[in-house]
């Protein structure tokens, strides 16, 4: 039986495919499970999903930390 702690929760929502895989690459580099998924029509609509919106998930039980990296993963970015 999966713990609450497990379910699966949205972290982020991601401009775009390519920032949602740099957010899950960081995740993942510090042992965070996390996928992004594609917003808006989906599979199989008229084009590619990569310009779409695109929502980051994590476990529950990752969000604060998985925030926390995001966060700092994004002010490196800007600066």
């Amino acid at each position: 039986m999966r713990s609450a702690h497990d379910e699966p929760v949205q972290l982020a929502i991601a401009p775009n495919e390519v920032i949602a895989g740099m957010w899950v690459s960081e995740l993942q580099s510090e042992g965070i499970v996390a996928f992004a998924r594609p917003l808006g029509p989906g599979f199989g609509a008229w084009a590619s999903v990569a310009t779409f919106e695109h929502e980051v998930i994590v476990r529950s039980s990752d969000l604060e930390r998985a925030r926390t990296v995001l966060d700092v993963f994004n002010a490196e970015d800007e600066s």
